[in-house]
């Protein structure tokens, strides 16, 4: 994304939430990497992922509002917004100990530069 990194963001809290804000959640941010995926439900909601430990993901409201989806191997959680729909965040099928934030959501990301690496989604069980 165009624009100057913000001063002062390394191993900082970061706060999201969702397009009608009943879901906001924060999470440490180490950099401002991102990762697209292709598999057939990431390339659907357009989710830019961004990978934390489970301890440095809070939820702050809106836990009952979220909605979760699973297909597959049921092994990744995909949650989002029961009230407008958005995607938040997930636990990944490779590391369902783990979060996925989609950045996306981050109102900071709009300042900020994001690297955004691919991954192949769509393969990877093969």
């Amino acid at each position: 994304m165009a624009g100057e990194r913000p001063t002062g963001e390394a191993r900082a809290w970061q706060q999201g939430r969702c397009h009608c804000g009943a879901v906001r959640f924060e999470f440490l941010l180490a950099s401002w990497k991102g990762v697209r995926c292709n598999c057939s439900y990431c390339v659907r909601k357009a989710a830019l992922h961004h990978r934390v430990p489970a301890e440095h993901f809070r939820l702050l409201t809106g836990g009952e509002r979220l909605s979760s989806y699973q297909f597959g191997t049921g092994r990744a959680r995909h949650l989002f917004c029961s009230t407008c729909g958005i995607h938040t965040h997930c636990h990944p099928r490779s590391a369902p100990e783990q979060i996925n934030v989609n950045l996306h959501c981050v109102d900071a990301v709009q300042d900020a530069r994001v690297e955004v690496s691919l991954h192949d989604g769509r393969s990877w069980a093969a």
